[in-house]
């Protein structure tokens, strides 16, 4: 009896420490790193999938990935997903948001220009089987030795067959300002920095709350960082806020 009992004590131990593992498993964002491929390779690849692309259009994986799944990202804001098998892409699904109607329609400043719309090569989680990606509205505009920059994100979940809604909308991305400082030799011989430079980034945690989509906490790093100072005194004030992608749709 006491072999028994203590044969069957220890897969239930292990069990209970692997379920308490993955419940605590930490869930990350996936950016995807750029495969170095010549441009009439990927012209290659599009032709060979029957579809268009610009001559931007790159081949992307997911970072440390060693799955055979790829991405290809075209600034005509279409998103393909792909399977290489014996060196050959065979397509999985794709995205075309060139319609997609961003919810960001005009700058954040006034004095700001419009720099297009971009896909940003991550894939954020939404659930354990979903995920988002950033499409991202860029306005800016350059100075005399700086420039100012607003780019505003809606997270978009990708759905099978081509398909996709917003699951976040009006998301500051990222910022920067960069206004010069110095004028003459002298300064930029002696200046440890000539430029009073301003700017935020943003980073995300994820949290599996037991509803249907991940809670995201939208962490901003702030910074300003005065003219004529060295980068020590740089100043850094941290900033965050919990969101529910598609809330109103839980």
């Amino acid at each position: 009896m006491f072999i028994q009992k203590h044969h069957f004590v220890i897969p239930s131990i292990l069990l209970f420490l692997c379920q308490m593992a993955f419940a605590h498993a930490e869930i990350k964002s996936l950016p995807l790193v750029q495969v170095k491929s010549e441009t009439a390779k990927v012209k290659k690849i599009c032709t060979s999938l029957k579809i268009e692309c610009s001559d931007e259009a790159s081949i992307w994986k997911i970072m440390a990935s060693t799955d055979s799944k790829y991405y290809l990202i075209d600034r005509s804001l279409q998103l393909v997903e792909l399977n290489k098998t014996n060196h050959t892409f065979k397509m999985l699904n794709r995205w075309n948001f060139s319609l997609y109607e961003h919810s960001s329609k005009t700058s954040p400043d006034d004095d700001l220009d419009s720099f297009g719309t971009e896909i940003f090569p991550a894939l954020y989680p939404l659930n354990h089987d979903k995920f988002a990606v950033a499409i991202v509205k860029q306005y800016g505009r350059a100075y005399s030795g700086g420039g100012k920059g607003e780019h505003i994100a809606d997270f978009v979940m990708l759905e099978p067959n081509g398909q996709y809604r917003t699951a976040l909308a009006q998301i500051p991305f990222y910022s920067y300002e960069a206004i010069r400082a110095c004028f003459s030799e002298a300064q930029y011989k002696t200046s440890p920095h000539c430029h009073d430079e301003s700017g935020s980034t943003l980073s995300i945690d994820f949290k599996d709350i037991g509803q249907p989509y991940y809670q995201w906490t939208l962490n901003y790093t702030d910074y300003n960082w005065d003219a004529f100072k060295a980068e020590k005194f740089k100043r850094i004030e941290k900033r965050s806020e919990v969101v529910m992608p598609l809330g109103k749709e839980n």
